[in-house]
């Protein structure tokens, strides 16, 4: 039985409102502007929360997950007890059920014994922030600072990282993709040595339409990919060189990032290979790297970025020391289900991942709590109003609707990718992933931006719930950034599941395109994985109202049918799909 602390914070994080009455929801009332300064929400009162998708409940939501009292959402701390206990409670409040079985698998549900929680096993790991990063490139030595021209860390579990004189070797992009012809690792062994790649994948500094996707970034592009296939090669490090534009964010992003504790899957979760050091460097240091060894680097990236190019040996070694606090622990996902009422093996989900980046006072001086109010306190409160309406409906839906919130997505979306391997509903009969992850507040827009145009048949029905909003479906203004790779759905996606990754576009309806490209710049540059990421007063809630009703629509029309969106023709995830087909028929 759950003690009666935890119950009484949970009451308390959530106000202890009550239900209006049920009622359908309802199409959003257009205004100009609806601001939290307008609305005279007093987030500090109890609150009432109605099952309309409506811009005070957001607010609500919004300001309690964003306040510092949850030091940043970190998980395996009092800001990952905070917020569970507050989406707990927010769940139950709807009428959403524990989904997670106890032991066996639930035949139905209500489920006797089962939890809101996914347990995730993870290794937490700090490195020394006073580590420094050496290079010896001739009789020339350079040494770089964690945080200012590199940050590095270790995933092999071992305490002290000890890499002496290891021969640097510029990889290139550091693919290996035989589908693309395509092997940087072709023609030499990086066994032992430290390779240096770029971030993106090839064909992104040409704009190249021919190689890979062109502008669009690939899973090759990934920084997660690069270490994983670097230790699959049998490499001792990896390092890649940061440059805003391919990586579609700054270097203080990176050093934010990856600074403080760092989390991962356990071996027991994860037995692909591991690297004994894995980082990033700084572009004015990978400059003064190759100029070193009597490179240009700029040359050697254009040669990089066409086929035919082969590895280039340095002719320098690397070599850090650093030890790491290492601490095996768990965090959690968060499950909940509203049981369809004639086909409830069939399910939607919506996702949001609830964790950001913690407290970090310890490190700098100043604000230091990231409070994560995008990215992702207001998906979180889009997935709570979204339950919240599918709760009211009458009839129930006809096929379940699940909320999972996933943990440790900034980590490299392990607590999705756990899921996905342990799922608490069958993949198979899983119709479709719906994910909410850093929804821009800026008011309404003319259109909606979709990740991973024509990947799936959720793109259909999207443009179709926009049409009756008066809007137009556009691919991301951004698709070399990779998003449809960078959140939870890509799990899902990864299994088979249709997964849709889209929210509001830049053509503000009353202050136009560079309106809406200034304010996502501002966001990215100025908040993006920092503390500035704070609930604003002044937002206008508008256009994320509109947002919510079109999550909500999407879900409501697959959970009163017997669609099943599948994946286009042409797509990496179709022939997955296609395969856990005969579980469902």
């Amino acid at each position: 039985m759950r003690p009666v602390i935890l119950v009484l914070l949970a009451c308390l994080l959530s106000a202890c409102s009550k239900d209006a009455p049920v009622a359908e929801p309802k199409t959003p009332a257009h205004s100009d502007k609806q601001s939290y300064q307008e609305l005279k929400v007093d987030l500090r009162a109890p609150h009432r929360f109605v099952p309309e998708i409506r811009a005070e409940d957001l607010a609500h939501h919004i300001q309690r997950l964003a306040s510092d009292e949850f030091e940043g959402r970190d998980p395996g701390t009092l800001g990952e007890r905070m917020t569970l206990a507050y989406l707990e409670a927010e769940l139950s409040r709807i009428g959403f059920l524990p989904a997670v079985p106890d032991g066996n698998p639930c035949p139905s549900y209500p489920c006797a014994g089962a939890s809101y929680t996914q347990r995730v096993p993870m290794v937490s790991t700090r490195a020394d922030s006073a580590t420094t990063l050496n290079f010896q490139i001739g009789e020339q030595s350079q040494s770089l600072a964690m945080g200012k021209e590199m940050v590095i860390g270790t995933q092999s579990g071992n305490a002290l990282t000890d890499i002496s004189d290891s021969e640097l070797v510029f990889l290139g992009y550091g693919v290996q993709a035989p589908e693309q012809q395509w092997d940087d690792f072709a023609g030499i062994d990086v066994k032992g040595k430290t390779i240096v790649v770029l971030v993106n994948d090839p064909g992104f500094l040409r704009q190249d339409p021919e190689l890979f996707k062109g502008k669009a970034m690939t899973y090759y592009g990934r920084w997660t990919y690069k270490f994983e296939e670097a230790a699959r090669q049998g490499a001792r490090a990896a390092l890649i060189i940061h440059d805003t534009g391919p990586a579609g964010y700054g270097w203080e992003v990176v050093a934010n990032s990856w600074s403080g504790v760092q989390h991962d899957l356990p071996p027991s979760e994860d037995s692909s290979p591991k690297l004994e050091a894995q980082g990033w460097i700084s572009l004015d240091a990978a400059r003064a790297l190759f100029d070193a060894a009597g490179l240009d680097l700029e040359a050697q990236r254009l040669a990089a970025d066409a086929r035919g190019f082969k590895a280039v040996a340095l002719n320098a070694k690397m070599s850090v020391k650093f030890r790491s606090e290492i601490k095996n622990s768990y965090s959690n996902n968060v499950v909940a289900i509203l049981p369809g009422s004639t086909r409830p093996n069939e399910s939607i989900f919506y996702s949001g991942h609830w964790d950001h980046l913690g407290n970090k006072s310890d490190q700098a001086e100043g604000d230091q709590i990231y409070n994560g109010a995008i990215d992702n306190a207001d998906g979180l409160a889009a997935a709570l109003e979204v339950a919240h309406a599918f709760a009211a409906m009458e009839p129930r839906p006809e096929r379940s609707i699940v909320i999972m919130l996933p943990t440790l997505e900034e980590s490299g979306l392990l607590g999705s990718r756990y899921y996905a391997e342990h799922p608490v509903l069958p993949l198979a009969t899983t119709v479709a992933m719906i994910n909410m992850d850093a929804l821009p507040i800026i008011g309404r827009t003319r259109d909606f931006a979709i990740s991973g145009y024509g990947q799936n048949d959720l793109q259909d029905i999207l443009a179709d719930v926009l049409a009756t909003q008066n809007r137009v479906l556009k691919d991301e203004p951004t698709p070399e950034r990779g998003f449809y790779f960078r959140s939870d759905h890509f799990n899902f996606a990864r299994k088979g599941v249709p997964a849709l990754h889209a929210r509001a576009g830049q053509d503000h309806i009353s202050k136009g395109v560079e309106f809406g490209k200034a304010q996502s710049d501002a966001y990215t540059n100025e908040r993006y994985h920092k503390p500035g990421d704070e609930f604003d007063p002044d937002w206008d809630y508008a256009g994320l109202v509109e947002d919510v009703h079109v999550y909500f629509e999407i879900g409501r029309r697959l959970a009163t049918s017997s669609e099943w969106p599948e994946w286009k023709e042409g797509s990496e995830f179709k022939a997955a799909r296609d395969a856990s087909k005969a579980e469902r028929e």
